[in-house]
């Protein structure tokens, strides 16, 4: 039962798997277009197309954009069926498989067609990316709010609104965006329009608005029986004109005489008459006046009837002319043919018009084609306007009486005198004295004169109250004074003459020009030009004199040299001296001019231990020189500025002492010394010593004369305290000096000299033997000389021991301190000994038992012993 049924089901199974691989197999597979099913699938309908149906992706693009439509065919059951589709488009191009590239912006209708099937899909493109910038408006209407706008335009030409436009009219900023724009005048002006990149420029031309009104010419005039074709402008409600033929045709009418259609207008009878245009709601209205045709009779008039006529006034002038035709009327001549004596003439809308000036009676006239006539008329002042005191003459001056009027005034400037009240508030009431409408003023001081007046005008109801204030001035010149009389003035000083002016009174006047000479000889150039300094040339006496308007001051005045620029004295070739004398010199100095005069301010600048410099008694420009230290110099003298120099030779002046200088210390016996003699005046200057004026007296011998300052003394006499007298010229000084005695009485000299001749002759004395030896026994003289040498080499080491003994004997007794009451005795080779080396080292040597430097005996280079006490403060002070 079971198996029957599966085997009934298997065919059920079999086509449901088929059914589910097809369906698997179909969705792997990209879908396919209608007309591709149509052609393919084994399942498509092959019954025909019955409609045709576009579809799009979007509904409206851009310029730039490129969309592609399908088209589908479908059945009466609306299946998919399979056919050809061909595509067209109103604008843009559009391929056989239904890519459209758009051209204009717009709405685009899109047709697919197969067959006689079609259909339409409406799309809209609009502009693309702005490629350029195009400004919109081109005119504008002067008065009115006119917008700016500009366009963006594509690649394909195609425009839209551009926003964030910078915009420049003129080249002023005129906003962003779409801004309003007012423009003032008619004419072209210049646009530009930016954003980013882009810019466009344009004239826009600035035109009137719409018309609103007619204008006919000003001051029309006809003569009675002529025509004229009348003109007019059209203009909008700002006055900008446009053309007369924009506001339609126009109709023409008058009040008087005949208008043609086309505005010709024949005129009647004389008078003023209405004329009138329009078309539509716009018109126009004038008058015209008519006049007679010519002037056979012309008579000057004044319109209104007038007895006199007031200034200021306007009044209208005409003249009545009547014409051939016996018409009579007022005409205006032109302005020019009018003349008047007073007040003004103008010419306004066709009229003539007199304005009245000047008081007084005046004639008016005029010529009216050829036909000349007059018009005599009486004028009076107009109404008070203003009142002023009035000063006549209009300045105060000291010792001049002036006068002052009560004035009042009207517009034209016509005056008349009221009687006012005057009040003096400041100056003198004594030069002050007040009448009906005037008062004098006689001022005598420089003062401020202040006066107020008061006057009610009865037919104004006004009151005025004026004012007078004014300094017053000096009065005629009458004296001058200048600056400078009797004065004592440098010739490079310049002097300010300051010239000061006053009147009768004693008032100081401003600067008046003044004519100068100065010693007769004119100089008035050159103190104009120096603003009045004076500057000095040559010394003396000097008369300087001013005048103006026939006053004269003059001044008398002394002139000295100036201020010392060069110097000059009596001694240029050099000045010689002698110390501690004066010497009289005369020192001028010279100015810049050349002027000399004596010095009387000098210094110098060479040291005062030199020499110094002194006025003199003897009057200005002597000088006293005293000199100090001998020797040559430069003298410099300096006064003011001024520095001269000249040779100074001071010679040693009169001696006061005589000086004996010996030219050694240790003198002995038998030497032979040089004196010297010198003489010295106050100021220690050395003077040279005469020897025949000189003589000298020595106790130790004889002095002779060598040669300068220097004698010869021959010491003869040993001694201490020996002395050489010298007198010259009164002047005695003595030399005291000490003299040693020497061997053989100082007959060979010194006694260094007389040991020293000793020794040479003794050892010529043995070399003598010893030559006669050696002739006698060549071997025994050797042996005899040996053996003499040799006692004589012993005695002499005896001695050296002897002097050992003595040194270590003296030497030996450390503890007793050396005394100046026991006396020491050295033998003479020590002696000799310890003064070479004191002539060696420069200081005295220690005797044995004394210590170097301590308290002892020492001795000195001249062998001489001597005991020295040396303090704990390092003094040394000689004892024996």
């Amino acid at each position: 039962m079971r198996r029957p049924m599966i085997q009934g089901m298997r065919p059920l199974v079999t086509l449901l798997l088929v059914a589910l691989f097809c369906t698997q197999a179909w969705q792997s597979l990209p879908p396919a277009s209608p007309l591709e099913e149509d052609q393919q699938s084994p399942f498509h309908s092959s019954s025909s197309a019955t409609r045709v149906v576009i579809t799009s992706p979007v509904y409206s693009l851009t310029a730039d954009e490129v969309v592609m439509f399908e088209a589908t065919l479908y059945d009466a059951v609306n299946n998919v069926v399979s056919g050809e589709v061909n595509w067209a488009s109103s604008n843009g191009t559009i391929t056989s498989d239904g890519t459209f590239y758009p051209w204009s912006a717009g709405s685009i209708s899109i047709e697919a067609f197969s067959g006689n099937l079609t259909d339409v899909f409406n799309i809209t493109v609009q502009a693309g990316v702005g490629q350029s910038l195009s400004i919109v408006t081109s005119e504008a209407q002067a008065k009115v709010a006119n917008t700016l706008e500009a366009n963006l335009i594509d690649a394909r030409g195609n425009s839209k609104p551009a926003t964030d436009v910078v915009w420049d009219v003129d080249g002023v900023y005129a906003g962003v965006g779409t801004p309003q724009w007012t423009p003032t005048e008619l004419g072209d002006v210049q646009v530009k329009a930016r954003l980013n990149q882009m810019e466009d420029n344009r004239m826009v031309e600035v035109v009137a608005g719409n018309p609103y009104e007619f204008q006919f010419e000003d001051n029309l005039q006809l003569r009675s029986g002529e025509s004229v074709y009348l003109t007019v402008k059209l203009i909008d409600q700002y006055g900008f004109e446009m053309n007369h033929t924009d506001a339609g045709y126009k109709t023409w009418s008058s009040e008087n005489g005949t208008m043609s259609p086309v505005g010709r207008y024949t005129a009647t009878y004389p008078g003023v008459w209405n004329l009138t245009v329009s078309a539509g709601n716009v018109t126009g209205t004038s008058t015209i006046r008519v006049v007679p045709a010519d002037a056979s009779l012309s008579q000057l008039s004044i319109v209104g009837d007038h007895s006199f006529y007031t200034a200021g006034e306007t009044y209208e002038l005409i003249t009545m002319r009547t014409d051939a035709n016996g018409y009579t009327g007022s005409f205006t001549p032109p302005l020019d043919n009018f003349t008047t004596s007073s007040g003004g003439l103008s010419f306004e809308d066709g009229r003539v018009y007199w304005t009245p000036g000047t008081m007084g009676a005046h004639q008016l006239n005029v010529i009216d084609e050829g036909v000349a006539s007059s018009l005599d008329v009486e004028i009076h002042h107009g109404t008070a306007i203003d009142a002023v005191l009035e000063l006549e003459p209009s300045t105060l001056r000291v010792g001049q009486q002036s006068t002052l009027s009560f004035w009042a005034m009207d517009a034209m400037g016509n005056k008349w005198l009221v009687n006012g009240t005057m009040t003096l508030l400041g100056g003198n009431a004594s030069h002050f004295q007040s009448y009906e409408g005037y008062a004098t003023l006689s001022p005598r001081l420089l003062e401020t004169w202040r006066i107020e007046g008061s006057w009610y005008d009865a037919s104004t109801n006004i009151r005025f109250e004026p004012s007078f204030q004014q300094n017053t001035l000096t009065g005629q010149l009458a004296f001058i004074e200048l600056n400078g009389a009797n004065e004592v003035l440098a010739s490079d000083a310049p002097l300010d003459l300051d010239p000061q002016f006053f009147d009768g009174f004693g008032n100081q006047l401003e600067p008046i020009g003044l004519n100068w000479t100065v010693d007769g000889v004119d100089a008035t150039v050159e103190l104009l030009l120096s603003d009045y300094l004076w500057m000095p040339t040559n010394v003396g006496g000097h008369e300087i004199r001013a005048n103006a308007d026939g006053i004269f001051a003059t001044i008398r005045l002394t002139v000295v040299a100036g201020e010392a620029r060069n110097l000059v004295t009596d001694q240029e070739l050099g000045l010689t001296v002698k110390a501690g004398q004066p010497s009289e010199l005369y020192i001028q100095v010279i100015d810049a001019h050349g002027n000399m005069a004596p010095a009387t301010n000098v210094s110098t600048e060479l040291n005062s231990s030199f020499g110094v410099i002194e006025a003199s008694s003897s009057g200005n420009g002597y000088w006293d020189f005293t000199g100090r230290t001998s020797g040559s110099y430069q003298l410099v003298l300096t006064s003011d500025d001024a520095v001269h120099t000249i040779d100074l030779l001071i010679q040693p002046g009169t001696p006061v002492r005589v000086v004996a200088e010996l030219d050694g210390f240790d003198i002995a016996q038998g030497d032979t010394v040089l004196l010297q003699l010198q003489g010295v005046d106050e100021y220690d200057n050395l003077v040279i010593v005469e020897p025949e004026n000189t003589s000298i007296s020595c106790s130790a011998g004889k002095a002779k004369y060598v040669t300068g300052d220097t004698w010869e003394v021959k010491v003869s006499s040993a001694g201490d305290d020996r002395s050489c007298t010298v007198n010259w010229n009164g002047l005695i000084t003595q030399r005291f000096f000490d003299v040693e005695p020497v061997l053989l009485g100082g007959a060979v000299g010194s006694t260094n000299t007389a040991m020293t001749l000793g020794s040479f002759l003794l050892g010529l004395i043995l070399v003598t033997l010893v030559v006669l030896v050696r002739r006698v026994n060549n071997a025994e003289e050797e042996e005899w000389v040996e053996d003499a040498f040799e006692e004589e080499y012993e005695d002499a080491e005896d001695e050296g021991d002897e002097v050992d003994e003595e040194d270590t004997h003296s030497e030996g007794s450390p503890n007793q301190a050396p005394s100046p009451d026991t006396m020491i005795d050295l033998s003479p080779e020590l002696k000799a000994s310890l003064a070479a080396q004191a002539t060696e080292v420069g200081v005295m040597q220690a005797a044995p038992g004394s210590v170097q430097g301590e308290s002892g005996w020492y001795v000195d280079v001249s062998e001489e012993i001597q005991f020295w006490n040396v303090g704990t403060d390092g003094s040394w002070t000689k004892v024996k």
